[in-house]
């Protein structure tokens, strides 16, 4: 299975961070924490093709995560119809820049072109709820999560999203993205695994950008 139609994924889907921002969003300009899922598209140029170019003096966070790729559409669905829908699952890693809060980011700090890096697409797992995920940089244990950290694990997600959007065969959706990720510079590597999982590694190379 490719790609064939959007790229979608979720801000505030991590409950540590979501503790962590409460007191914030009861001020202002929030004034209530968001009741439905924050989501955000991704144009098709944020795929990675080779080496993350940089600036020397920038710092990005890296956030390993679940991919799914949509084969039926997804319509007002159930939660216990929604993992139905996905024909393949892939790790990948959302590259953006550091922002202070989530009130009106600036679309460029999630999107820039040659920041998502994707591992190769594998079959649906049965539970993705379960799946821990662990980030590498230059060979070092820097990250580490599970999916039961979510709010909305990917079938609630996937139903949530349902109700106000219809996820198309072809649509990607990124689960969540954990508000704790690491920094990385130029010079390092990166990769993303599951253990014990069928899931291919991503990986990615950061190489400083040539003015």
């Amino acid at each position: 299975m490719t790609i064939s139609g959007h790229i979608y994924g979720v801000v505030l889907n991590d409950k540590p961070e979501l503790e962590k921002l409460a007191s914030a969003f009861e001020a202002k300009p929030y004034a209530a924490p968001p009741q439905a899922p924050v989501v955000y598209m991704k144009p098709s140029t944020t795929i990675a093709r080779g080496p993350i170019a940089m600036a020397a003096s920038e710092a990005l966070v890296a956030s390993s995560t679940l991919a799914i790729l949509f084969a039926r559409d997804a319509s007002r669905c159930s939660r216990s119809d929604a993992l139905g829908t996905v024909g393949a699952m892939a790790l990948a890693i959302d590259i953006s820049e550091p922002q202070p809060d989530y009130y009106r980011p600036a679309v460029s700090r999630l999107n820039r072109d040659g920041f998502l890096v994707l591992g190769e697409w594998g079959a649906p797992l049965a539970d993705p709820a379960s799946l821990r995920i662990e980030t590498e940089i230059d060979g070092e244990m820097a990250h580490g999560w599970s999916l039961d950290r979510l709010h909305r694990d990917p079938a609630q997600l996937i139903a949530d999203l349902s109700d106000f959007m219809t996820l198309r065969a072809g649509d990607m959706l990124l689960v969540g993205l954990p508000g704790d990720a690491p920094i990385v510079r130029a010079g390092q590597s990166i990769m993303a695994s599951a253990p014990e999982t069928s899931l291919s590694v991503a990986q990615a190379l950061f190489v400083e950008k040539q003015s």
